[in-house]
């Protein structure tokens, strides 16, 4: 059992993963929910992460509201593919569930010291909490467990050449991240999130099972397929953030292989994640785990599985219809 804290800025993909975890409870126990300035303002990412909660029923869970800035300059919103509200323009209940005093940094260094080497940090969104989090505690770091997170890219970026959105974001947050000497991190980047497409067959799936959380996914994601044809030419749309849900939940999904990774901050490669293998550069000493392949049909199966049980024959056809070449 995981014991996990969330750390999002919902976001579509980030609605998803948050949704596919607690949709396991018997793999993951979600202690909360940070919110951070990313996809789209703090104070949407709030509301959205206590929307997310209300809609799956776990009003339980408590928010705690976090940096609406990255740790230096402004921020640069990335609205276009997540609509103006994050969840691609739907309009959703947000439960009105009481925001907790503490700031995200303030609760994450109390979590972390209150259940030291237990807790698992899952951030998909910038990395600015987590590094405030180790700049306002030096005992922070080895406080935690470990860190599954979504970001970066050792190919090719999204937002430059070279550059993922969360590190491109705020990339001082994630250097101070891969810096601080945490017991292990998983970088989940977009060379296997690429490979996580949601197909046209498969959404057109979600619309048929047809209950509140198969048509919030429907729903959240026409946007973002919009998005996708704009500016791809592609049908469908990628599922960054749920990868990060589905390895805590099952391992097996990602292939990892060890790595030093460094942040590039400035200039033209601004928000590069540089990843030295070490197997290839033995001179580097290992800071990270980074997914470098996926079992994508296994993944899809547990998206659905877990989510919409009573049709997971269905999507299990469909799955190995639509990746029958892999």
């Amino acid at each position: 059992m995981e014991r996990i804290i969330i750390d999002t800025d919902p976001g579509i993909d980030d609605a998803m993963a948050i949704l596919l975890a607690v949709s396991a409870p018997d793999k993951i126990k979600i202690e909360a929910l940070t919110t951070v300035d990313g996809n789209t303002d703090i104070d949407h990412a709030t509301q959205n992460a206590s929307a997310i909660l209300k809609l799956c029923g776990r009003e339980d869970i408590p928010v705690y509201k976090g940096r609406g800035e990255p740790l230096r300059g402004k921020a640069e919103i990335c609205e276009s593919s997540h609509g103006d509200n994050g969840l691609g323009d739907v309009k959703i209940d947000n439960g009105r569930i009481p925001l907790q005093r503490e700031s995200a940094e303030e609760y994450l260094v109390r979590a972390a010291q209150d259940n030291k080497d237990v807790l698992t940090l899952m951030p998909i969104g910038p990395l600015t909490n987590i590094a405030g989090a180790v700049q306002r505690d030096e005992n922070f770091v080895k406080n935690i467990k470990k860190i599954v997170l979504m970001g970066g890219a050792e190919h090719c970026g999204n937002m430059s050449p070279t550059a993922e959105f969360n590190f491109w974001h705020d990339p001082e947050a994630a250097k101070v991240v891969f810096e601080a000497g945490f017991k292990e991190i998983v970088m989940v980047g977009l060379d296997v999130t690429r490979k996580v497409f949601l197909t046209p067959a498969m959404r057109e799936l979600l619309y048929q099972i047809n209950t509140p959380l198969s048509g919030f996914i429907h729903q959240i994601t026409r946007v973002y397929v919009d998005s996708y044809w704009e500016k791809l030419k592609n049908l469908g749309c990628e599922l960054c953030d749920v990868l990060a849900a589905a390895y805590l939940i099952d391992d097996s999904v990602l292939k990892l292989k060890d790595a030093y990774v460094e942040i590039e901050t400035a200039g033209l490669c601004r928000g590069t994640s540089v990843v030295y293998p070490v197997e290839i550069w033995k001179d580097k000493k290992k800071n990270c785990k980074v997914a470098s392949d996926l079992d994508v049909k296994r993944l899809f199966r547990l998206f659905f599985e877990k989510q919409f049980p009573d049709h997971k024959e269905s999507a299990a056809a469909l799955i190995e219809q639509e990746y029958r070449d892999q």
